[in-house]
């Protein structure tokens, strides 16, 4: 009788070439279907990019990248949140057997909220891109959500010009930008508070809004745009104006404990982009090379 000897593990069982230290290796573009509480109540049932990744020492040829979807399985039932997260990392990690010093795991996807026209009261569904991230040390678990919000910002200098020609008897409107605000939070730091509070998505969603109050709907009426029109005669924004209120709010929102925001606005009668970029400035934290 002849047995078949057990299958090679080139990944585990050769040295690599040149045995230098690499910061992340993994999959990415990985569909997943998932569950996610909403903070109205009940749960989505939603499809995310899924990036997973981790270190490998110079002495590691490779991992087992199917290794990583096998983890990830066996959790896609349950509602995605921070704790669970951490717990898929602190399964990779020990499944992918290289002593990995990092690992992240990320989804991406579209969160839908119900929209309502500020006059007429129709009500349709709105997608906002959005993101968890997780990242896993030997010493500390980071977790960070990220939103991005589109809103209309109207220029205070073409409003005014606008008021002068009408003084002179012309007339002249003001023009507006199709605007996008990005906003990466990290919620308050694991090593301090091991059960922060849950920060939503809709908070971060609803503070941005809030502050700028000029934000698009899926479905108008001519009632809903004159209401629009109002709005944005008394609130016209530079992108200055517009990161500044949005990083008051942003601030404000309990368990955020480092915040990275970048607004831009699509010009209308420029060729360029008007772009602003802030971050709250804790040490060791988030700054401007995330964005620039």
């Amino acid at each position: 009788m002849s047995f078949i000897s057990p299958l090679p593990d080139v990944q585990h069982s050769e040295k690599p070439e040149f045995p230098i230290y690499i910061h992340q290796v993994g999959v990415q573009n990985v569909k997943v279907p998932f569950k996610l509480d909403s903070r109205y109540g009940g749960s989505h049932e939603l499809v995310a990019n899924v990036t997973m990744t981790t270190d490998l020492g110079a002495e590691n040829k490779g991992i087992s990248m199917s290794m990583l979807l096998r983890t990830l399985s066996n959790y896609l039932t349950q509602p995605l949140k921070s704790k669970l997260i951490k717990k898929i990392l602190e399964e990779f990690q020990k499944a992918v057997e290289t002593d990995s010093k990092e690992s992240q795991l990320k989804f991406e996807f579209q969160l839908p909220i119900h929209k309502r026209s500020p006059k007429s009261g129709f009500v349709f569904p709105q997608y906002y891109d959005c993101g968890f991230e997780g990242r896993l040390t030997p010493k500390n678990f980071t977790f960070f959500e990220k939103v991005n919000v589109q809103y209309a910002s109207y220029c205070p200098c073409s409003a005014s010009l606008c008021g002068h020609l009408l003084q002179g008897g012309k007339l002249g409107y003001p023009h507006a930008q199709r605007s996008f605000a990005e906003v990466i939070v990290k919620v308050q730091d694991y090593s301090i508070d091991k059960n922060p509070s849950i920060v939503w998505l809709e908070d971060i969603i609803d503070a941005v809004e809030g502050a700028v109050k000029t934000i698009p709907y899926p479905i108008l009426r001519r009632v809903d745009e004159q209401e629009l029109a109002r709005l944005a005669s008394e609130n016209p924004m530079f992108v200055e104006d517009s990161i500044r209120k949005i990083s008051y709010d942003v601030d404000q929102i309990p368990s955020v404990y480092d915040w990275i925001i970048k607004c831009t606005h699509e010009e209308s009668i420029h060729t360029s982009d008007a772009i602003a970029v802030m971050w709250k400035g804790v040490q060791g934290g988030f700054n401007g090379s995330k964005f620039l």
